[in-house]
This record gives structure tokens, C-alpha cells and sequence, in this order.
């Protein structure tokens, strides 16, 4: 049992506070004071107050950005828990053990890799001249079909994100797997009994069981689509144009690119802000009940 005194107790979390505040508090209080800067990196900080604010809510790129990453969301959390709810319905109704490891195994592989390399191999797959997909649509028959995908303005975000979807679902799936294996099998065997359809026991009683799980599931891929950035960068540096530009690469141009390190810092913290509210509304709205 621990001792009571608070000092004794502050002895124990003192490593990670001091590892959480070197690598994260003190860098985001850094951040906030350079984005209140004009800085490019060499010389000293120039004060310009709310400037770099000011200039960003007016900047066109950074809401086409901000767009871009609220259409991600769609890639990033609603396909990856829709299809992870329907294959974890589907595989729970499986008899065989041996079967449902296996799937829930080789659905769950994507998520072990980093994403940048999975952008890599589907930029490759993407390909138009010799990418996978074009030769297989050419050899179908099917050749007006074969486009540009990441060079396509209609297609390239979407592109990208069925690259999200496919990473994410395995995730989602193996997390509702486990939400199910801890429900009272005994709800499912009276509604059963009760004449309850598949549908109806998924949706009244399965469905809410996995309140905690889902909960995390959008936690984790909402911050995944705002934080987005390895993927998009590795597949299509923001391009064609603007069309897959997110708020993190924008961020990254303004600051090592172009050298704006205030502007990008006053991006960094808007972003975060945006976080922490998206994250606080998801807690609000499903949050257990007692």
C-alpha cells in the first residue's frame, strides 16, 4: 500500500511529470510565445501580437486545409467504425475459433505498419502508368476507369483516404472484438429466446455494451484525421494544388519550408485547441451513464 504522505507520493510520478513536461508542456509554452513572433529561425523573435492570427483566419489555404481535414474524418473514423462494427458482428457469429483469430489477424496487420510506409507501397499501387490497380482495370477491360488517382483533383483526397480506412478498420475491429468478449453472454441468450432478431440483439444490446469501446475508437482516429500528415505527405505533399493539403502540412510548409516559424506555431496551437475540443465533446457526448 502506498504511503500517505504527499510527498512520498510525488516522489513516484515525478519522472514522467518531468518527462511530460520537457518533451511536451515546455515545447507547447514555446510555441505559444513564438506564435505571438515574426521569426524565421536565425534571427530574434519580432513581437506582432495577434498578426499572425489575424493572418491566418484570412488565408484561404489554411481553411481549405482545415477542410480538408474534416473530410479525412469521414476516412479516418466513420468507414474504419462501420466496417469494424460489421465484421466484428460478422465474425463473432462465427463457430470456428481457429477462422476468427485468423481474420482478426491479417485485418489487424495494416495498423502494425508505420503509415508512411503503407503511403509509399499505395502511392506505388496508385500508380497510373504501371500501378496495380490501372494494369487490373486495363486488363478487365475497363481502361476509361484507370485515372490518375493522386494526380486526379476529384480523386485525390478520397484516394488518400480509402488508404486511412484501410489502415484503421483493423483497429477498430480487434477493439470492438474485444468489447464483446466481455458482455454476459446470457443478455444475448434471453434476448434470443425472447424471439429477438441478429439485427435487433446487435443494435439494442451489442451496440450500446460497446459504449467504452467506441468511445476510444473516436478518440483515437478523430486525433489521427487532425493530426494527419505522414500519410498525406509521403502520398501527395498536399497536391494536386491544394485539393489534399491538411492543417499539419500546411503547418510544416509555413515553418521549414518557407521558413514563417510564428505563423507556423500560431497553425500548431490553433490545431491543438481544436483537439482538445473535438476530444472534450466526444467525452461529453458519450460518456458513461449511471
Amino acid at each position: 500500500m502506498l504511503n500517505q504522505s504527499g510527498w512520498r507520493n510525488f516522489l513516484y510520478i515525478l519522472p514522467a511529470v518531468f518527462i511530460y513536461s520537457l518533451f511536451l508542456l515546455l515545447p507547447l509554452l514555446i510555441s505559444l510565445g513564438v506564435s505571438f513572433t515574426e521569426w524565421d529561425g536565425t534571427n530574434w523573435p519580432i513581437f506582432n501580437g495577434f498578426g499572425n492570427f489575424v493572418k491566418m483566419f484570412g488565408d484561404p489555404v489554411f481553411w481549405i486545409s482545415l477542410g480538408n481535414n474534416a473530410l479525412l474524418m469521414l476516412f479516418y473514423t466513420l468507414f474504419p467504425l462501420t466496417v469494424g462494427l460489421a465484421l466484428c458482428s460478422f465474425l463473432h457469429d462465427m463457430r470456428s475459433d481457429a477462422e476468427r483469430s485468423l481474420l482478426r489477424i491479417l485485418f489487424f496487420l495494416p495498423y502494425i505498419m508505420p503509415m508512411a510506409v503503407l503511403g509509399v507501397v499505395w502511392r506505388w499501387l496508385y500508380n497510373p502508368a504501371f500501378g496495380p490497380i490501372n494494369q487490373f482495370l486495363r486488363a478487365i477491360g475497363m481502361p476509361h476507369l484507370a485515372l490518375s488517382w493522386l494526380g486526379n483533383f476529384g480523386w485525390a483526397l478520397p484516394a488518400v483516404g480509402l488508404v486511412a480506412t484501410w489502415y484503421f478498420f483493423g483497429f477498430c475491429l480487434v477493439l470492438f472484438m474485444s468489447g464483446i468478449q466481455r458482455m454476459d453472454p446470457s443478455l444475448l441468450e434471453a434476448a434470443q429466446l425472447d424471439g429477438s432478431s441478429a439485427r435487433q440483439k446487435f443494435i439494442r444490446i451489442t451496440l450500446p455494451s460497446l459504449r467504452p469501446e467506441i468511445r476510444l475508437a473516436l478518440l483515437m482516429t478523430v486525433i489521427a484525421s487532425l493530426k494527419a500528415f505522414d500519410l498525406v505527405y509521403v502520398m501527395t505533399q498536399g497536391g494536386p494544388g491544394t485539393t489534399t493539403m491538411v492543417t499539419n502540412l500546411y503547418m510544416y510548409k509555413q515553418g521549414f519550408d518557407l521558413h514563417y516559424f510564428g505563423y507556423a506555431s500560431s497553425v500548431a496551437l490553433v490545431s491543438t485547441l481544436i483537439v482538445f475540443v473535438i476530444n472534450a465533446g466526444i467525452h461529453f457526448i458519450i460518456r458513461e451513464r449511471y
